[in-house]
């Protein structure tokens, strides 16, 4: 049942008028002037201290783009992600509020996720729990974790077929958003009941998708326990890390060429791999196939012939997320569609969630009885 502006107030919940104003991107400030209210007077509605009458709930509300239930409570604690418990590649490059606004989609998700879970069977997270690492281990130390998450969870050898389907079927939730920014293109936020892996859309090549989603896996297996978001040292062995997972030490070692790089046989590298062929300039380098000299050599032939930017060979689309869409399509064939869910989380319509996650339909998973 959707809930009028007077029923909302009544049950105002601060935290999601703060999820809705971080969802919009905007300040404090600017959420008072298009709602024509004082700067103190939003704080003071965000902290708590005081509740909005009903028909400043629908100035907010129309200020922000959402239904008056949106602000109310729905008998659930609000989730919202704090950002220092979300992994971000470069706080340098990213804005505040680039990050606050992709964390709280990340906690739309998560409250999405939450009702779904309530009707459908979801894989159970399974995660290794030894295999976490801090900020003093070294880039060895990520490349045996890598070794191990194979042996672990049975990837055969050779090509990882999909690496997100491989996060999806271990428990992890992934959706593509495609507001994230050039510099927020994936992050991960592992601090609630399930892991959530974000994938921007806006770059839309494979071996770059499928490297952002084994950064982020890394993310969540072996930092969780002590997120430190854009600490280089921890972005360092998520990036080794990801490039073991896609790439193993003794498959690259077995394919190299013995003799002067060839380009034909490093394009059926990528295509075999699905890894970018600057990517494996940088594996071969840190598994001194290559050396430096070699390997900036190499990376300047790339640059001269714009392979930097766009790889020569077949451009596969991005691999793209399953496990939601599967679900949400599963309890649309049960009567219980996405618009009921919104309903009851007071979210945005089935339609606009829907685009915004870009959901895929493939129903495949098993009613909770």
């Amino acid at each position: 049942m959707t809930l009028d502006a007077r029923s909302a107030s009544a049950l105002f919940d601060p935290a999601r008028l703060k999820l809705a104003r971080q969802l919009q991107g905007i300040s404090r400030a600017e959420l008072a002037r298009r709602a024509e209210l004082s700067a103190a007077a939003v704080s003071q509605f965000e902290s708590g201290a005081t509740r909005p009458r009903p028909g400043t709930l629908a100035q907010l509300a129309l200020a922000l783009g959402v239904p008056a239930a949106f602000l109310a409570s729905t008998g659930r604690a609000t989730v919202l992600p704090e950002v220092t418990e979300s992994f971000f590649r470069s706080l340098r490059r990213t804005t505040q509020r680039d990050r606050e606004r992709a964390a709280a989609h990340a906690g739309l998700l998560a409250e999405l996720v939450a009702r779904v879970e309530q009707r459908v069977v979801l894989p159970e997270v399974d995660l290794p729990e030894d295999l976490e690492l801090d900020v003093n281990d070294d880039l060895e130390a990520a490349e045996f974790a890598a070794e191990q998450l194979r042996k672990i969870w049975g990837i055969p050898d050779g090509p990882l077929e999909h690496v997100i389907r491989l996060l999806e079927r271990h428990g992890i939730v992934v959706a593509r958003l495609p507001l994230l920014t050039r510099d927020v293109d994936a992050f991960s936020w592992a601090a609630g009941v399930r892991p959530l892996v974000l994938l921007g859309t806006h770059k839309g090549v494979y071996e770059r998708s499928r490297l952002d989603a084994a950064h982020e896996l890394a993310h969540v297996l072996l930092h969780a326990a002590d997120p430190q978001p854009a600490e280089p040292r921890l972005e360092r062995q998520a990036q080794r890390f990801g490039g073991a997972l896609l790439l193993p030490a003794d498959a690259l070692r077995d394919d190299w060429p013995n003799r002067r790089l060839d380009w034909s046989e490093l394009l059926m590298l990528r295509q075999r791999w699905g890894v970018s062929m600057n990517a494996i300039l940088y594996r071969a380098k840190e598994l001194e196939l290559m050396t430096p000299v070699a390997y900036e050599n190499a990376m300047k032939y790339l640059s001269r012939k714009g392979w930097r930017v766009k790889e020569p060979g077949v451009a596969r689309p991005p691999e793209e997320p399953a496990l939601l869409g599967e679900a949400l399509a599963l309890l649309e064939s049960s009567g219980v569609s996405l618009d009921v869910l919104a309903a009851e989380a007071h979210l945005q319509s089935g339609e606009e969630l829907r685009e915004m996650l870009q959901l895929q339909n493939r129903p495949r998973l098993q009613v909770q009885i």
